[in-house]
């Protein structure tokens, strides 16, 4: 009897040992990646569960409707969705920086999960970063070969974003000609004032690339292309 008490308390110690180990790890990871400690777990970063994936601030279903015509918007372009993730929605600024955010309007983490913060949490920026997760999904280990300017100009063309495409059959609000610049600059630089130039340029670019090559399908082919090694770009 008086041998089993010792090791009794020996697993004790180990087993208080792994908990506080884990602990440690967990908030480790909380703070240098809140990112992924929120999707992980929304509720623990005071966000309602609203079905479907959504988690939002505010226990308000307008959320859930909002990335429910988000979605329709990705799969009416490409024909269907085969990214999945969850959305973590702010109605705070102070609870997009809890969860990891900056100042953007949104942040797609790879093909896992969408952050929408205050400013972001409509259909458009929605749909524009759900463009994101679906090219990544599709293009799988491919999606490197996709440069920034096609990315976001794609986005843009699947989002429908009246900021930057207009309504008629030439969307461009900006010269064509001149929009092609951002073919040869680096995205960064074109980018780093925060100025839409960018993404009114890709967006033009991208959006006479679809056109000429027949609509949506044409994305498709590319992403065929792409995944079996095919110089494109």
């Amino acid at each position: 009897m008086s041998a089993a008490v010792p090791k009794r308390r020996w697993w004790i110690r180990i087993a208080i040992g792994v908990t506080v180990a884990l602990g440690v790890a967990c908030g480790a990871v909380a703070v240098a990646a809140p990112s992924v400690a929120a999707v992980a777990c929304p509720r623990c970063y005071g966000l309602t569960g609203l079905g479907g994936g959504v988690y939002a601030e505010r226990d308000d279903d307008s959320y859930r409707r909002l990335v429910d015509a988000a979605e329709q918007r990705v799969a009416a372009f490409y024909g269907g969705r085969e990214a999945h993730a969850r959305v973590l929605i702010c109605a705070t600024d102070a609870c997009y920086r809890r969860i990891g955010g900056g100042a953007e309007k949104g942040r797609a983490l790879r093909t896992k999960a969408l952050l929408l913060s205050p400013a972001g949490a409509n259909e458009v920026i929605a749909a524009h970063e759900l463009a994101h997760l679906e090219l990544r999904q599709r293009l799988g280990a491919a999606q490197s070969a996709v440069p920034p300017w096609f990315n976001e100009g794609l986005a843009v063309v699947v989002s429908a974003d009246p900021r930057y495409l207009g309504p008629g059959p030439d969307r461009c609000r900006v010269p064509y000609g001149e929009a092609l610049g951002v073919t040869r600059a680096d995205w960064s630089a074109v980018t780093k004032d925060g100025g839409d130039q960018g993404y009114l340029r890709a967006a033009c670019v991208v959006s006479h690339w679809v056109a000429d090559r027949g609509g949506p399908s044409a994305v498709l082919n590319l992403i065929s292309d792409l995944r079996a090694g095919k110089p494109v770009f």
